[in-house]
């Protein structure tokens, strides 16, 4: 299905790392979490268009081997509950600036302000590597994501190219 995608933009302000329980860096041996946590979140969402598993894991494949650029993992985090992976923040390193690929929360942990301190921390650890902006895509009427991503700044420069 062919949906409207928003490009946005965020100016990457000096700022302290946040600090979360349970978060540590997401890399190539989380990617079975990772698609799961990926399968969960987008269920039912706009963005769902009825994948399985192993269309979830071809995904963070794409996104850790470097389809959108070369992955950043000292600036992609996830959180754990219990050992399962609950959220997470991906980035990569795009065209122009660092592309956050995805921020995803498990349905069952959304509303408690998990997704956005993954991001601001993802934005504070590319602001100490020297990063200067942050750059991504959003479906058009994702409207939870839209308020995320405004509140921490980010504008829409354009539709997605």
């Amino acid at each position: 299905m062919s949906r409207r995608r928003l490009k946005m933009i965020a100016r990457l302000d000096p700022q302290e790392l946040v600090e979360v329980a349970g978060v540590r860096a997401a890399g190539p041996a989380d990617r079975e979490g990772l698609a799961a946590l990926l399968l969960v979140a987008y269920r039912g969402t706009v963005d769902d268009d009825g994948e399985t598993l192993g269309d979830a894991l071809a995904e963070i494949d794409r996104t850790l081997g470097g389809a959108y650029g070369p992955y950043l993992e000292r600036c992609s985090f996830l959180a754990e509950d219990a050992g399962r992976v609950v959220a997470a923040s991906l980035v990569t390193r795009w065209t122009e600036a660092p592309l956050l690929a995805f921020v995803m929360v498990d349905p069952g942990f959304q509303r408690r302000g998990l997704g956005e301190r993954l991001l601001r921390r993802s934005m504070a650890a590319l602001r100490a590597a020297g990063e200067t902006e942050l750059v991504l895509f959003v479906t058009d009427g994702n409207a939870p994501a839209q308020r995320l991503y405004e509140r921490l700044g980010f504008v829409v420069s354009g539709p997605a190219a």
